[in-house]
Parts: structure tokens; sequence; C-alpha cells
């Protein structure tokens, strides 16, 4: 059944337009969970590859499906300013500069368009991740009097946030010849790039370690079996608690397909990961007014 069924003319005052066609944003809620896809996705993907954790929300947390944002990494200026636009696998393949840009922009129009008690539960997989965290600081860092008490959360799932080599798997799959199946494109030559760089370990450390100063519930989580994105690329813990944030719980089917590089464990469908970021995220909050 669509989100919009059911509408009478006493509730449209409650629902807003999203920048994508066909979907309305709730104004019922305060708590917002906007979701960012991977590498190689496109438009309407994030709520695809979240689908069983947002259903877990909606059916034990009193979300609705209004309540669920879609990060683009796409963007257009109007006269209004700048707000998300479709997007697809070649938006993906620039800078990361670029890609954080667009998100900065999309949480932006966001922010502009629902109630200013709106609080912002941001979650991102793999390069989704990545942007959230960068966007996250500009934003917080840069606009401090928009952003502090209204950015409650941000859960970061298999994102390399310290960069990547790839792995182990990806070299033997380079040495075999089988690179071209593996994601390229200017964003994952930094990503590597980063991954042999320990000044950007520590810089990114230090910006966990403001983002939690001024109130943001930080969790990330790894897949044990995630070959593209290890543990130790993904969790900002010390190495001693690192294994608490390694989700090896019961697994939910996967079959890849668009938006999943090979090699990318099943994290999305893991339910002892859903568990986890529902714990964060807590239960909706309805407005009285």
């Amino acid at each position: 059944m669509s989100e919009q069924a059911g509408f009478t003319t006493d509730h449209l005052a409650d629902w807003l337009d999203d920048w994508q066609g066909g979907r309305r944003l709730s104004l019922r809620g305060r708590n917002k969970i906007a979701l960012a896809a991977g590498m190689l996705s496109q438009s309407g993907e994030a709520l695809n590859r979240f689908a069983g954790f947002i259903r877990y929300l909606m059916t034990n947390f009193g979300y609705e499906p209004g309540d669920f944002l879609e990060i683009s990494y796409n963007s257009v200026e109007d006269a209004d300013g700048w707000r998300p636009a479709p997007y697809d696998s070649a938006h993906c393949d620039v800078t990361l500069t670029d890609v954080t840009a667009h998100v900065g922009r999309g949480l932006r129009w966001y922010r502009g368009v629902l109630p200013d008690d709106t609080r912002y539960h941001l979650i991102g997989y793999s390069l989704g991740g990545v942007a959230l965290f960068e966007a996250a600081g500009a934003l917080l860092f840069g606009e401090p009097e928009r952003w502090q008490g209204n950015l409650a959360s941000l859960i970061t799932l298999a994102a390399p946030l310290f960069g990547t080599d790839l792995g182990l798997e990806g070299d033997l799959l380079e040495s075999l010849g089988f690179g071209a199946l593996l994601p390229g494109g200017q964003g994952v030559r930094e990503l590597v790039a980063r991954g042999r760089d320990p000044s950007h370990r520590a810089s990114v450390e230090r910006q966990a370690e403001r983002l939690r100063a001024l109130g943001v519930n930080l969790l990330t989580l790894a897949d044990r079996s995630d070959v593209v994105v290890t543990p130790e690329d993904a969790i900002i813990a010390s190495p001693f608690e690192r294994d608490r944030y390694v989700v090896s719980g019961p697994r939910a089917g996967w079959t890849g397909g668009p938006g999943v590089p090979l090699g990318h464990g099943p994290l999305l469908g893991d339910t002892l990961a859903w568990v986890r970021m529902a714990k964060v995220i807590g239960p909706q909050e309805r407005r009285t007014s």
C-alpha cells in the first residue's frame, strides 16, 4: 500500500513533499532517519537496501514511511538554493570532496524544510558512511547553531572511515585479472591513499571525539566476513574494544547486486546490527501539535 493512501484533507498539514517524486515526509514524528547507500548505487537504493531495518523500526518503534530520508549524491541549485536531485552510479565516481558536498547540501535542504525541533539520525553504508561522517563534521563544526542538538546520532556500516586497501582478497582478485569487478574511480583511489596514511587515522579519531563531545551518538559497525572493508578500516575504537562492534550475528538472505560491490558482507540484513542501531536511535517521539 502506498504511504500516501488514506490521506484526508485534515491530515495534509502533517506531510511535506520530499525531493523524490511520489514520496512525502511526515511531520508527526520528531525523529528522522537519513539513509545513504554505498558505491555504485542510484536513487531509491538506500530505501531498498535498508528495507528490512525500516520495517523493523516501523514494527517495533513507532516509525512510519515518511520518517525515512534518502541522501543523494547529486544536487542542483535553483532560485531557492541547493536541493537534492536524482543520482546514478556515475555521481559516486567523483572525488570524496564532491560526494561530501552533495550530501551536506541534502542535509541542509532537509533542515530547511522540516521543523526546527527535528532530530536527525544519520545512517550510512560503505561510501555513505564516509560521506555522512565528513558532512556531519562540516555541518556541526561550521554551523553549530543550526545543528548542535539536532544531529542526534551517526551510524556507519562497513564504511572505510580510515581508508582501505581492499584487503588481501582484493589484491588476489587484481592479480587474477578480476580488478574490473571491484569498485573504481576517484573516490576509491582516495580511500586507498587514506588507508596508507597514518595521519588520516589520527584525524578521523579526533573528529569522532569532537562529534561525541557535541552530543552526537556515534556507532561504527563492521562485518567480519567483509573483504572490501575490514573492521580495522571501519570501526572507531581502541584495538581492545574493536571486537564489540564487529557483527557476527544471525544472517538474513543476501544476494549482492547493484550498490553492493563484490566482497561486501550481508551487514544490512543482519538482525543483530538492527538491534544495535535501534538502541542508538530509540523510539519515535510524536509531536503534540
